[in-house]
């Protein structure tokens, strides 16, 4: 018996060496272990910490470091990594650590590796906190959080160790993740109090100012049925950008300021493009930010349609803007959105301190507000008294007929060739768009088009910007990856271009249906941000590659 015990045990030793080597892991963290601190290990940074498939209440992870040119690795090793929990702080906390990745991208038919299923009513999903910077997030899908489906700051303190001037958080990347049913925000990166966090130290009233983000990416992410914001980022004071976003049904809990699909909140700047926000019952995009912030090339449909429909004096905005820390002097610019059916206007600016906003190329069709005021424009654009703004090649209409969109009840709001907003844009390359919702070059022919999109020929036909059956394992990479097909028609002959940020093709095939194609540009892509384009008869696809 007792050798039949021993070779058990090596058995199962000797598996979970084999399962450890085949995901090149350095340590294997089982299931059965729910926390791991660094400081019990001789982890190095480059190294990979192989979290084997199984589920788990809990998770905490804490002490970890790489460094900015070897980032530890994180990731789902032989499955699922499920967490679930109605009763613990958290589902997965990640404190004290840096230069890391943390990744579900472990299996090549699995694209969200790491599941986070539920967690108790005000607790995060996932949470990284304690001083934590230089990250990268993906791949991780979180559902039921009990608040944020992922929480991403650290919060002030009395000692001063983590606020202003003490520590900044950088470069942080929240991208390719799937969050649902979060009962608070869908992501909460950042402090909301920019300008002071009121408390008690030392039992004395205090103000305590949250440490800033610099170099944040958020990035790719889908989002749905978030009771309060989708994304809310603050205190991202340099090198900002929000893009390729899609949120849905956000706000369900109809809680007014905590209901918008994407939150700029105070202290943030940067740029939010290409992303897709739809029927939620609040702004489309509110902004508290610094200034110099760029919107463009998003799509906002429906915002706050569903928020006491018939109580008009319940107002909500596609895009609603003040200035609640403002900088003085800098600017708000709108370019090349498209806002369809918001309750009240499609744009509303309260800033006063901001000079010089631009509101250029933006197509906005039948606002609630329309017929409420002395001048019907101020539904589509309405600028408080005294904001200095310019406004040029918009294209306002209260009725969806009239712009020639290709199909409205399938959300595809592209172009026709007959549209009127077709080359009817001003030239806005001076503002570095020279691409549109899709990611096509921008201008197609001989004009900047109106709106999110470009007119192009072969609008037409169905297109899938946020296919979940079309995977590029892993991404990022090095130009070498596998770009996997699932659940597409397997009798179809498939046309592939991977393109730059300017339109430049570096790689074209044309193959029959196979579920994983292996592809390899490694010696021709050099590292950036490129596309790849997949085209049937039917169908086109635009997925998002990037190369590091």
């Amino acid at each position: 018996m007792k050798n039949c015990f021993f070779y058990i045990l090596l058995f199962l030793y000797t598996a979970n060496q084999l399962h450890s080597q085949n995901c090149n892991c350095t340590v294997s963290i089982p299931s059965t272990q729910l926390i791991v601190d660094g400081n019990n290990y001789t982890i190095q940074p480059g190294d990979t910490v192989c979290l084997l498939a199984g589920n788990r209440d809990y998770l905490k992870l804490t002490n970890f470091h790489g460094d900015s040119l070897n980032y530890i690795v994180f990731i789902n090793c032989g499955g699922t990594v499920k967490v679930q929990n109605n009763y613990h702080l958290y589902g997965i906390s990640i404190t004290k650590s840096s230069f890391f990745r943390f990744t579900g991208s472990g299996s090549d038919t699995i694209k969200y590796g790491i599941k986070i299923a539920e967690t108790q009513a005000n607790m995060n999903g996932l949470s990284i906190s304690d001083k934590s910077t230089d990250y990268e997030i993906d791949h991780i899908e979180v559902g039921n959080a009990g608040f944020a489906g992922i929480m991403a700051k650290t919060d002030p303190v009395c000692d001063l160790s983590s606020n202003y001037g003490y520590f900044t958080q950088y470069k942080t990347s929240i991208h390719d993740n799937y969050i649902y049913n979060s009962g608070g925000e869908g992501m909460y990166i950042g402090h909301s109090f920019f300008s002071g966090y009121p408390t008690t130290c030392n039992t004395m009233p205090d103000t305590l100012y949250p440490h800033e983000i610099k170099g944040l990416r958020v990035y790719d992410n889908f989002i749905e049925n978030s009771h309060w914001d989708g994304i809310q980022v603050g205190c991202a004071t340099e090198d900002c950008e929000i893009f390729g976003n899609t949120i849905k049904n956000y706000g369900t809990d109809f809680v007014n300021g905590q209901n918008s699909g994407i939150q700029i909140s105070g202290g943030t700047t940067g740029s939010c493009y290409n992303n897709f926000i739809l029927n939620g019952s609040g702004n489309g995009i509110s902004i508290f930010g610094l200034g110099n912030n760029l919107f463009f090339n998003n799509v906002i449909l429906n915002s706050g349609r569903n928020y006491y429909p018939s109580d008009p004096s319940k107002k909500v905005y596609g895009i609603f803007c003040d200035d609640r820390t403002t900088i003085p002097g800098l600017p708000f610019n709108f370019i090349n959105n498209t806002i369809i059916n918001p309750k009240t206007d499609g744009i509303r600016i309260y800033s006063l301190l901001s000079n010089n906003n631009k509101f250029y190329n933006n197509i906005i069709i039948n606002p609630g507000s329309f017929g409420s005021y002395s001048n019907n424009n101020q539904s589509y654009i309405y600028l408080l008294t005294g904001v200095n703004a310019g406004l040029s090649n918009n294209y306002f209409d209260i009725n969806m007929k009239n712009i020639k969109f290709i199909d409205t009840l399938q959300y595809n709001f592209k172009l026709t060739e007959f549209s009127p907003a077709k080359d009817a844009g001003m030239d806005v390359s001076g503002f570095g768009i020279n691409f549109d919702f899709d990611n096509y070059p921008r201008p197609y022919a001989s004009g900047f088009d109106i709106g999110a999109f470009e007119y192009y020929p072969g609008n037409a036909v169905n297109e899938y910007i946020d296919n979940r059956n079309v995977l590029i394992l892993p991404n990022p990479n090095k130009g070498i990856f596998n770009l996997i097909l699932k659940e597409l028609d397997s009798k179809m002959k498939y046309k592939i271009k991977i393109i730059n940020q300017l339109g430049a093709s570096i790689y074209e095939s044309e193959f029959i249906f196979k579920e994983n194609q292996f592809i390899d540009i490694s010696k021709t892509a050099k590292t950036g941000l490129y596309f790849i384009i997949l085209q049937s008869e039917n169908y086109r696809i635009i997925k998002k590659l990037i190369i590091q």
